[in-house]
């Protein structure tokens, strides 16, 4: 199944994305995990019943615009956006689908400012936002702040002499892919410089952040997702860990644990993974 090339003006920045599915199904918007891009949901699109799959970059991401000089790349950032998104697409009620930076994105917005719009939610082992210790946040800014006096021209970019050393590359990264998951990956977010390719996404996605949530402000948004929600995770992975760890603010929590790597979804699971999804926002939201 082919997808159709979206363009998504939204009062900020302009977001590529791919379209799949029944014109007339659920309307469901995916959003992938960090340096991935939409081309992550094409495994299991066409596998997916009853649902119009809107798989959007994320900005700074595959096709989207990057954000304007001194903007950073926070994850609320990404919950604004995709506030802005949806309404630029004129949907008052849908689903939201993420993996990894994208199911902690979609919970978010499902607890706080799309609370009354979302219907369902299926996050890919991506649930909350990773909490910090405190006393750690002195030197976090520190080093953010040092991380911000390069300049965003001479911030380090990794060339590749063809697609192919580019691909190989992907497939041995910190989260390993297949091959042909990382093609489709590739392929949507590289881009040729002279002789040259190098990867499309705003190096500055790469920087740390100053702020992140402690512990009870990172539980406070999953526990306020209100919309049924489900989390298809990595078992034995390192979100697992952490789902024991924290079981008691899940309870409303409908888990999957399925055996596999991190992109699932791409690789091991996409049948199962897609039959989930379906049965979850392919219904009557």
């Amino acid at each position: 199944m082919q997808p159709r090339e979206l363009s998504i003006r939204t009062p900020h920045l302009t977001f590529a994305a791919l379209e799949w599915g029944d014109p007339d199904g659920n309307p469901v918007i995916a959003l992938h995990g960090w340096l991935d891009n939409a081309a992550s949901f094409t495994p299991m699109a066409g596998k997916l019943d009853g649902i119009r799959l809107l798989a959007v970059d994320l900005a700074g991401h595959g096709r989207s615009d990057h954000r304007p000089p001194g903007f950073s790349y926070d994850v609320w950032h990404y919950v604004e956006d995709l506030f802005y998104i949806t309404d630029a697409l004129g949907l008052s009620r849908f689903g939201l689908l993420g993996h990894s930076l994208g199911g902690v994105v979609c919970s978010m917005a499902a607890s706080s400012i799309l609370q009354d719009r979302v219907m369902a939610l299926v996050a890919i082992d991506g649930l909350f936002p990773r909490a910090r210790d405190p006393q750690h946040s002195p030197q976090a800014l520190l080093s953010y702040i040092n991380q911000r006096r390069t300049p965003d021209d001479q911030l380090p970019i990794t060339q590749y002499r063809s697609k192919q050393q580019a691909i190989f590359a992907r497939t041995m990264g910190q989260f390993r892919v297949s091959r042909a998951s990382a093609e489709l990956l590739v392929e949507r977010g590289l881009k040729q410089e002279g002789e040259a390719w190098q990867w499309s996404f705003d190096p500055r996605v790469k920087l740390g952040s100053p702020t992140r949530f402690t512990l009870e402000q990172s539980m406070a948004f999953v526990q306020q997702i209100s919309c049924p929600a489900h989390l298809i995770y990595v078992a034995n992975g390192p979100l697992s860990v952490v789902l024991e760890q924290h079981c008691r603010w899940l309870s409303h929590i409908h888990l999957h644990p399925m055996s596999g790597n991190h992109h699932l979804h791409m690789d091991d699971q996409a049948n199962a993974v897609a039959s989930k999804v379906s049965s979850v926002l392919g219904g009557r939201l």
